[in-house]
C-alpha cells in the first residue's frame, strides 16, 4: 500500500469565511466606536461654542450697562445704555448694528429705576439643549 501524501498547505473555504466574518465584526465595532466619538466631539464643541457665545454677550452687555449713566429698555428686544444700543432680531444680537452673537434664541432686558435684569437664552440646533444666562445689575445713583 502506498501512502498518499497529503497536501495541507492551504486553508479551507470554511476557515476563510470564518476569518472574514470575524474581521468584519472587529471592523464594524471599531467603526461604530469611531462614529460615536465623532458625534460626541461635535456635540461638545457646539455646546462649548454656545456657552462661550452667550457668556461673551452677557459680559459685554454687563460692562456697558455698569459704565452707563442712563439705561433704558424701549421694548422687549432693545436695551439702550447711553449711546450703545443692543437690539435682538432672532437669532442675532446686535451692539450698535454690529453682530455680537448669532445664537441667541431669547433676549429680555427689563430696566427699572434701580436695576436692570438681563436674560439671554439659546437653544442648540443639534441637541435641543437650552442654555440660559441671567444677571441683575443694580444702579448706584
Amino acid at each position: 500500500m502506498k501512502k498518499w501524501i497529503r497536501n495541507e498547505d492551504g486553508i479551507t473555504l470554511v476557515e476563510l469565511l470564518a476569518s472574514i466574518v470575524l474581521l468584519s465584526v472587529v471592523i464594524l465595532l471599531a467603526g461604530s466606536v469611531h462614529i460615536f466619538g465623532q458625534t460626541q466631539f461635535i456635540n461638545q464643541t457646539e455646546s462649548a461654542s454656545q456657552s462661550n457665545d452667550l457668556r461673551y454677550s452677557m459680559s459685554v452687555i454687563s460692562k456697558d450697562v455698569r459704565k452707563a449713566e442712563s439705561v433704558t429698555s424701549d421694548s422687549q428686544n432693545t436695551l439702550i445704555a447711553d449711546d450703545i444700543t443692543y437690539n435682538w432680531t432672532a437669532p442675532v444680537l446686535y451692539r450698535n448694528g454690529e453682530i455680537i452673537s448669532k445664537q441667541v434664541g431669547y433676549f429680555m432686558p427689563e430696566v427699572t429705576e434701580d436695576k436692570a435684569d438681563i436674560t439671554i437664552e439659546s437653544t442648540s440646533n443639534r441637541q435641543g439643549q437650552t442654555k440660559k444666562y441671567q444677571t441683575t445689575i443694580y444702579f448706584r445713583r
